[in-house]
């Protein structure tokens, strides 16, 4: 959807979440802000808001992982407030993905420890913010659930239950993409 709306402005948040929609995305959008690879996490469901504020008319799209959404999810209430619509893609995997990943690659399995995350339903909170909420599970049914959400008109979170793996990285010997937690 970024590739179709040359006005879109794309957020991305979180750790191996931002590293897949890094992978993926970024590129198609001429407006956009990312947390770099390792960055920073958790601010951007406040540029999300922020980027609608400036850029009213344009579409603003933010993925995000569900540790990094947790720690300004309350911002919902702000945008339904301001009527400030933006569309929360939450990677929900249960886990602070980046830091579990590191922990498997370092220690193996047995050892990885204090990373495990409940899966909540952060499409229900942003519904009970006054926000619109959409629950994915399915793959093929998320860009009906993201068209859907950009449609609603509100800040919007489609809550995308996804599994923990690690997110693409290159070798610089073989150059092929592989997911050995690339944080």
């Amino acid at each position: 959807m970024v590739d179709r709306t040359p006005n879109a402005v794309y957020i991305s948040d979180g750790g191996e979440a931002s590293q897949w929609s890094q992978a993926c995305l970024v590129e198609s959008a001429a407006r956009r802000t990312t947390n770099g690879p390792g960055g920073a996490i958790g601010g951007d469901v406040a540029f999300a808001l922020a980027a609608k504020l400036a850029f009213p008319d344009a579409p603003v799209l933010l993925t995000i992982g569900d540790g990094s959404f947790g720690y300004h999810a309350m911002e919902f209430e702000t945008a339904a407030r301001l009527r400030a619509p933006f569309v929360a893609i939450v990677a929900n995997d249960g886990a602070r993905n980046a830091e579990y990943q590191i922990q498997l690659r370092n220690y193996g399995a047995a050892r990885a420890k204090g990373c495990q995350m409940m899966q909540p339903r952060y499409d229900q909170l942003a519904i009970a913010l006054g926000g619109h909420g959409e629950l994915g599970t399915q793959a093929q049914d998320l860009q009906a659930a993201i068209q859907r959400a950009l449609d609603s008109g509100k800040p919007a979170c489609v809550n995308v239950l996804c599994d923990r793996i690690g997110a693409p990285s290159l070798s610089a010997r073989a150059g092929a993409p592989t997911t050995s937690g690339g944080n």
